[in-house]
């Protein structure tokens, strides 16, 4: 089976970003290209002819770390100046201006997969020089973060005493995010009122965030995802997809393994807002590899039984170091096994994967995580795609799982 096909689209016509009516891949009423618009007028101008590359890069650093806005940079080929702003007798003038949207995707067999949605910032333009280059343009593109971290807030209406899915709605209401570009859990915390001070509404999703112990991303699809505690705890129970370098599962290459202290906490103090901090440590992870603090401190949890509880949850899931896999690398032109170009086109953020390593000694390294990052890049005569991946900080104990679901060896969470 070939590899995946990359097409990529521009809407010049968009009026505003907010004002946004996404083609769905996949779907028989607004998945129908050259019938379905991206914005709110013409029909969005495919691109994929003139693209020479395309790099994609979306997620997280490590685990401790806030989601980041996604970005996209895509290399055209501009012979004729068509991608130049500055030239009216471009085919796309006056249109090429900031927060056109553009989306990326992937077909593979006979299915559409998003890999990016979100808008071009910059054209930056590559001119010609000598007789053996060619004129290329840059599309700098990032996603719905970019939105969100330009929209000042602060009494967030109907935020009383309410679950974190609910408030997160509420914060996205306030801004008029589209109901469409959404995927939201219920949560498990309930949440204390808002405190309505200033600031963006991606701060104060982040807020929601940290208080739920959950995840909050924008898709691939450009929707803004919102995980729940209890569904980021079970994702690696059951992984979407397996991946070994035992001949079993799907294959890979480049594989990071770490055995270090980056991810370890023995002494944590969680701080609510109008509470007290609340701190559990242990001694003997102390007393072994030294003090390793973490703090969170403003959280949104309504009492400090609730903020001792995630204090003494990330302690047990992080008072000892432990062999990780850091990332891997699929080569997406390798068909050997059809499911490798299908996970690199198919896995979203927050995913649970099982990663098998074979390391000296005749030992094996087998780890359930999540996928903190995804990054493509793609050519005309290539295509990998590295996942990277951890467990999550806080680890519970998940039924009918023969990962996370042993008795005497997995934790109880919250």
């Amino acid at each position: 089976m070939p590899a995946p096909t990359l097409r990529v689209f521009v809407d010049f016509d968009s009026d505003t970003a907010f004002e946004i009516n996404p083609l769905i891949l996949g779907s028989a009423t607004e998945g129908i290209l050259g019938t379905n618009t991206l914005g709110s007028g013409t029909l969005p101008v495919e691109i994929t002819d003139l693209v020479t590359q395309v790099s994609i890069r979306r997620g997280r650093n490590r685990i401790t770390s806030k989601f980041e806005a996604g970005t996209a940079n895509v290399v055209l080929y501009d012979q004729n100046g068509d991608w130049n702003p500055t030239n009216p007798a471009g085919a796309y003038y006056p249109n090429l201006v900031p927060l056109r949207q553009i989306i990326i995707y992937a077909t593979y067999a006979s299915q559409n997969y998003f890999l990016f949605s979100g808008f071009i910032t910059n054209y930056d333009t590559g001119f010609r020089q000598g007789n053996d280059e060619l004129s290329t343009v840059t599309l700098r593109c990032v996603d719905g973060f970019k939105l969100l971290a330009g929209s000042a807030i602060d009494t967030v209406a109907g935020s009383g005493v309410q679950l974190s899915g609910a408030r997160v709605n509420a914060i996205l209401d306030d801004i008029e995010w589209p109901i469409s570009l959404r995927t939201i859990d219920a949560g498990d915390s309930t949440l204390q009122a808002d405190p309505g001070t200033a600031r963006t509404a991606l701060e104060a999703l982040f807020t929601v965030e940290q208080s739920e112990f959950g995840g909050i991303f924008i898709d691939a699809n450009g929707k803004l995802d919102f995980v729940s505690r209890d569904n980021l705890i079970a994702a690696p129970a059951f992984p979407v997809y397996e991946f070994s370098d035992q001949g079993t599962d799907i294959s890979y290459t480049n594989a990071v393994v770490a055995l270090d202290d980056t991810t370890l906490i023995n002494d944590v103090t969680i701080t609510r807002l109008g509470g007290t901090a609340q701190n559990a440590f242990d001694q003997d992870s102390i007393d072994k590899f030294f003090l390793h603090s973490g703090t969170r401190s403003g959280i949104l949890v309504q009492t400090n039984a609730e903020a001792l509880d995630q204090a003494k949850g990330i302690l047990a899931t992080r008072k000892d170091p432990e062999t990780r896999i850091d990332s891997i690398q699929l080569n997406l032109y390798d068909d050997a096994n059809p499911n490798k170009p299908l996970a690199g086109v198919d896995i979203e953020l927050l995913d649970g994967v099982t990663v098998t390593k074979t390391t000296p000694g005749s030992t094996s390294v087998v780890q359930s995580s999540l996928v903190n990052a995804i990054h493509h890049d793609i050519t005309k005569s290539s295509w990998m795609t590295t996942l990277y991946t951890t467990e999550p900080l806080l680890a519970g104990f998940v039924l009918d799982s023969d990962v996370s679901g042993i008795l005497g060896e997995d934790v109880l969470s919250y």
